[in-house]
């Protein structure tokens, strides 16, 4: 009697086992890795073919329920190329989403871009800088690099920069129409009499903003707006 309760029991959980494989099922974690790293080629594009994609970060194999297996990779989102890249992918069953993974990529992607031929400092036009061609990893580089010399035309450096590093946009600032202690020709009416004066502007703006300005001989400053690029109005 024994004997035959022990077969029973054997036989009811060998079918609940092959019940339970039956009803589930698993998707390789290369599979998973061959979709996220074909978004990777897709938005290198011409670069695919030199740049450096390693995978840091796979996930495992993962069950899932039985039916219809598809992956769907997300679009890649924030700064692109960067060092590090997580690409979400999800496996969808029958249209439904029954997992998802994460297949993290480092990243090297080579680019001619420009670099300063010297240290410069802060203020300085861009004009006067010299600039020369570099061969980087822009994966790794930080910022927005300036791909043609005419984005920064007009514009000085808001900072020291040093030799070697790469020119970015956020490296330079637009030089206002007035700066701070810059000479300033000064415009003043009174009724019909009109009269113009040297003066110092104490502070910077644009065309239309309110600055303050130290008339030439004068013992305390006076409110101009900026009329043009040196040019101020006395505003009463």
């Amino acid at each position: 009697m024994w004997r035959l309760l022990s077969m029973s029991l054997l036989m009811t959980v060998s079918l609940a086992a092959l019940a339970t494989s039956r009803a589930s099922q698993r998707v390789a974690a290369t599979r998973i890795v061959a979709a996220a790293r074909a978004q990777i080629d897709a938005r290198l594009g011409r670069e695919a073919t030199t740049a450096k994609v390693s995978v840091v970060g796979a996930p495992r194999d993962v069950s899932v329920p039985a039916g219809a297996v598809s992956l769907t990779v997300r679009p890649l989102t924030g700064r692109w190329p960067r060092a590090r890249i997580g690409v979400p992918v999800d496996v969808v069953v029958d249209g439904r989403v029954a997992r998802s993974a994460t297949v993290w990529f480092a990243l090297e992607v080579q680019r001619e871009i420009l670099s300063y031929a010297a240290d410069a400092p802060i203020g300085a036009a861009a004009e006067s800088l010299k600039l020369v061609s570099s061969d980087v990893n822009i994966a790794a580089a930080r910022g927005e690099p300036v791909r043609n010399p005419q984005q920064i035309d007009g514009m000085r450096l808001r900072h020291a920069v040093l030799a070697g590093s790469m020119v970015r946009i956020e490296d330079f600032e637009r030089v206002p129409d007035v700066d701070r202690q810059q000479r300033v020709h000064v415009a003043l009416a009174l009724g019909a009499i009109h009269m113009q004066a040297q003066g110092t502007a104490i502070a910077a703006g644009n065309a239309g903003d309110v600055v303050t300005v130290l008339v030439d001989d004068a013992e305390s400053p006076v409110r101009a707006r900026v009329i043009d690029k040196g040019e101020v109005e006395v505003v009463r």
